[in-house]
């Protein structure tokens, strides 16, 4: 039989010092022997916080008053600061921002993949700290999201469009503007809200599964300026459906692609689900340097364009930095997790083939599509798992690269994937990860045959605490061109494993003490 958890009394910080941010953008303060944690506070910042939780040695506390405010802080931009789940970071200045990524980078480089002679590049600033986005996916609900202090409130109980609330699948925060998309977006949403209330035209309930309106998809190009609006609703019914469509069409001229889906399940997943146009195109296209992408509805496509292309320059400067002297091309790359192909056809003119391998079958298709806008022969593309597909006999059929590209989901790559690379033994492996915990323990199980070249982090998302990451990794002198051998690192799995949000306080609590 489990023990009950001891039940936790709160407690009261009078005054405290924030010393650090956490990898997951709350503040860290110490405070006799307790390492406190808390959201929309800034290193310097000294405050008064209650502290009511404990995660083993960790406390979670709340802010209560900031009693010197840091001189990293400034003013959050949006009025749903604080409540919104989103840019927690808005309260600190855009350079302070960029320092912690980067030290995160330093941190997680040196604590889970233990690599401690790294120097770590500044993060690549964003060109724009608001307005960055290009796709953003609003809810429908019936139920509001609100400050804890409101919450007994009968108001609760209407019809809103917004973003869900953390941990709450039917309640959804009413959003009046967000500034992360185009400024339009809100205007839309605004007006779009006003329309459907008015006409009474019901919002889905998430718990009784009954309504209408699901979800509204937007998607814009920086480059064109087109912008495609996605609505998915729960049932094809023409009465409710034409309207809504109608008077976003002649309301919002600025929507130049106007789709819909009609999403019956339980879940929200739709993007296997088919899409109908009712203005316009099934598509949009964006440019970074000089090639041209076709983005469908739902396939993926790399959310901030301008960062975009500097991470896809960073990568195309490391395939040249690592040219064979007297060579304008390398002979071959393979580009795993290619997803719809659009580094793959960035650096395509460092290479005489580049292979491409993604699990999504969609986006192998969106990935032929866009060689053929931009007149490619020489990328090949490949749909499966990566696990399966990147296979013996898959080598002997494409050959081995001389770089191999990855791009892996937030969870890394496999072990088997990693077994599979240290038996091809590339010359040089650049690792873009959108999450640099799993990117430090994958580079660390390939430490016996791979160094880390360069470390260049991205900051795709401003006003977070997410970061982008670019590793550039060669093959050590003396392994040559034998078959080299997985070694796991326990620790970093272990540290990974499912408990990893206690470990990852753990882990910050010594480095602080």
């Amino acid at each position: 039989m489990s023990r009950k958890k001891k039940k936790f009394t709160p407690f009261a910080v009078d005054s405290v010092s924030i010393r650090d941010a956490s990898t997951d953008g709350r503040g860290v303060a110490k405070y006799e022997d307790k390492i406190i944690f808390t959201e929309f506070t800034v290193p310097g910042d000294v405050v008064q916080l209650r502290v009511y939780d404990k995660h083993k040695k960790m406390f979670i506390g709340e802010l209560k008053e900031i009693l010197t405010p840091s001189e990293r802080r400034t003013e959050p931009l949006c009025r749903h600061f604080g409540i919104c789940g989103g840019c927690k970071w808005q309260m600190m200045k855009y350079d302070s921002q960029l320092f912690f990524k980067t030290k995160h980078i330093q941190d997680i480089l040196e604590r889970i993949g233990n690599f401690k002679d790294i120097t770590v590049k500044p993060a690549l600033p964003s060109d724009t700290e608001y307005y960055y986005r290009n796709k953003l996916e609003f809810s429908f609900g019936t139920k509001a999201w609100v400050a804890f202090d409101d919450r007994k409130s009968t108001d609760n109980f209407r019809p809103v469009l917004g973003f869900h609330g953390k941990g709450a699948f039917d309640k959804v925060l009413d959003i009046s503007e967000c500034h992360l998309q185009l400024p339009v977006i809100s205007e839309i949403l605004n007006g779009l809200r006003q329309f459907t209330t008015e006409k009474a035209i019901p919002y889905y309930d998430a718990r009784a599964l009954t309504g209408f309106l699901r979800e509204i998809m937007f998607r814009s190009s920086k480059s064109t300026g087109e912008i495609m609006a996605i609505l998915i609703v729960h049932e094809d019914n023409p009465e409710f459906l034409l309207p809504v469509l109608h008077y976003l069409s002649d309301t919002f001229p600025q929507i130049t692609d106007l789709l819909w889906i009609v999403n019956p399940k339980m879940n929200s997943s739709y993007t296997e689900l088919p899409y109908h146009v009712f203005k316009g195109k099934n598509y949009i296209t964006e440019q970074l340097g000089k090639y041209r992408y076709r983005i469908s509805p739902t396939s993926f496509f790399q959310t901030n364009p301008s960062q975009a292309e500097k991470m896809y320059e960073v990568t195309r400067q490391y395939l040249k930095k690592t040219l064979p002297k007297g060579k304008e091309k390398h002979n071959l790359i393979y580009d795993l997790y290619t997803g719809t192909g659009s580094i793959a056809i960035y650096v395509s003119e460092l290479a005489e083939k580049i292979v491409g391998v993604e699990y999504v079958e969609s986006s192998i298709l969106d990935a032929k599509v866009n060689c053929e806008l931009n007149e490619l022969t020489h990328l090949s593309f490949f749909a499966g798992d990566m696990q399966k597909i990147l296979n013996d006999e898959f080598i002997e059929t494409h050959g081995k690269p001389e770089v191999i590209i990855t791009d892996p989901p937030r969870a890394g790559m496999a072990q088997n994937v990693i077994a599979q690379i240290l038996k091809i033994l590339p010359e040089y492996i650049i690792y873009i990860s959108c999450h640099p915990a799993t990117q430090a323990r994958d580079c660390s199980a390939m430490r016996n045959h791979y160094e880390i070249v360069e470390a260049q982090p991205v900051d795709m998302f401003p006003h977070t605490a997410h970061v982008e990451n670019i590793l550039l990794l060669k093959r050590k002198e003396s392994q040559g061109n034998e078959t080299a051998e997985y070694i796991p690192n326990f620790k970093a799995a272990a540290w990974l494993g499912e408990s990893d949000k206690e470990e990852e306080e753990e882990e910050e609590e010594n480095d602080l003490s």
